[in-house]
């Protein structure tokens, strides 16, 4: 059996899909009732309430599993403690492997979100647990492909200049079933996750207009309008930061580990537009 945390995420589902479509038996851990059926529907085989939050609930919710894949919430404020606990947690319940999903290059210090992932990483080195940790690259799953071509617009909050690589979460998730299938030979391996498109957001528009046959466009807008209302201190801080980032670096990958781990070529941009347009 298959521990995910934040199964029922965008991540999550994803990767969940993957794990249930390769015969892998999978518990999902969601932070609500409401999400029990949702996980299910993803192909979890059990589905439990979880906080990972409270580190005496997690080991019993981990009890029997031989594999966590573990998943922090995104620019939350207790990314880390969450991680920490999932790690010591799999530790008491003896669980024999975790799949870290991190972020490529998780050490750009001035990334709230690369600073969190980072610490959990080095508590699962420390934790002596056998690992395997994932570093994907930024997720195509970021452009909705439906939305642009209906408004005929591509938004994002940075430099539509700045070139920025990309990767299919599918392509992430069937990683994650492939090392989960054979542990021992991805033991104390950490795997970049990168995609062969590096675009431009003008390129963006570019790809999807040629996919859906509708002239869409690139707009830059500010990263305050695409916040939820009421959100935190820290995940504003970190959006800004985060985009602050991209403006002026970019965020760039190479995709000769994911076509080793995949054995193909990965998704393009192109693929997953087509995909996603049915």
């Amino acid at each position: 059996m298959i521990a995910i945390t934040a199964a029922t995420g965008t991540t999550g589902r994803h990767v969940l899909r993957a794990l249930s479509a390769a015969g892998h038996d999978v518990r999902a851990l969601v932070h609500s009732g409401a999400r029990l059926e949702e996980a299910r529907s993803y192909g979890a085989r059990e589905a439990v309430v979880a906080d990972l939050t409270r580190p005496d609930e997690l080991a019993g919710a981990l009890e029997g599993c031989n594999a966590l894949v573990h998943i922090g919430p995104p620019m939350h404020p207790r990314e880390t403690t969450v991680g920490q606990n999932a790690i010591d947690a799999a530790k008491q319940a003896g669980v024999g492997h975790v799949l870290l999903m991190s972020v490529t290059q998780p050490q750009i210090e001035p990334l709230l979100n690369h600073q969190a992932k980072l610490a959990v990483e080095r508590h699962l080195l420390a934790s002596r647990l056998p690992f395997t940790i994932l570093q994907p690259m930024h997720y195509m799953q970021n452009v909705d492909v439906a939305d642009c071509v209906k408004t005929g617009v591509f938004r994002q909050p940075y430099s539509l200049d700045r070139p920025l690589s990309f990767v299919d979460l599918a392509d992430v998730g069937e990683v994650a079933a492939t090392v989960l299938a054979d542990p021992a030979r991805h033991l104390w391996a950490t795997y970049e996750l990168c995609g062969t498109d590096t675009l431009t957001g003008h390129g963006i528009a570019r790809v999807l207009t040629e996919a859906s046959g509708t002239e869409v466009r690139a707009e830059q807008i500010d990263v305050r309008d695409m916040l939820p209302q009421g959100a935190p201190d820290y995940t504003v801080d970190g959006f800004i930061r985060l985009t602050t980032h991209y403006d002026r670096y970019g965020l760039l990958g190479n995709p000769n580990v994911l076509r080793w781990l995949l054995d193909r070529e990965p998704t393009t941009l192109a693929q997953y537009a087509h995909r996603e347009l049915g």
